[in-house]
């Protein structure tokens, strides 16, 4: 499978103009955009997912319901409709997200000379969603988990040593479940 082309992000976040393959982006540390969804049930519970055993970052570590690059030419939007479709087989249409802000992240694992310098653009989606029915990607996804809201603010409480460290994004996350719930 050919490697991915990413498009470059300049310092504040601005497109750049120019692409690379992703893993000449993660080699280099470049600037890059990534799309983050959250799926939340009409109940409050979120669905977590554990990144499969091979990944080179975060391997075997819960994370968000779905994540991934935005590729070259591609929004966010459409970055995380399609990840939804291939990580989970869930379909999503555009009006369903919800962006709730953008966190700039960046990991160095200097043993595998990876650099992952992102700007994570989060979404939210409120709806049912039967853990058992999907269909999930083994190269991406070991295994998936509805946890509640307070079993959820809790793991991030505590700072979980068993899910990847977006402590920010999670406080953002678990904010705007309770911030939609008071609206709703």
């Amino acid at each position: 499978m050919p490697d991915e082309m990413i498009d470059l992000l300049l310092p504040d976040g601005a497109p750049l103009g120019r692409a690379k393959p992703k893993s000449e982006v993660h080699r280099d540390g470049d600037l890059h955009r990534t799309s983050h969804l959250w799926l939340v049930t009409p109940d409050r519970d979120v669905l977590l997912q554990l990144r499969a055993s091979t990944k080179v970052n975060h391997p075997s570590l819960w994370d968000i319901s779905v994540a991934g690059h935005v590729d070259a030419g591609e929004t966010a939007v459409d970055a995380a409709i399609r990840e939804a479709r291939e990580e989970l087989g869930i379909e999503l249409a555009a009006a369903e997200l919800t962006h709730i802000g953008s966190v700039r992240e960046r990991w160095v694992i200097e043993e595998r000379g990876y650099v992952d310098n992102e700007v994570q653009e989060i979404y939210l989606v409120r709806r049912a969603v039967d853990a058992d029915a999907l269909v999930l990607q083994s190269a991406e996804v070991d295994d998936v988990a509805l946890v509640s809201f307070g079993e959820f603010r809790e793991r991030v409480a505590r700072r979980d040593a068993t899910m990847v460290g977006h402590w920010d994004e999670y406080e953002r996350v678990l904010a705007e479940i309770e911030r939609s719930n008071r609206a709703d």
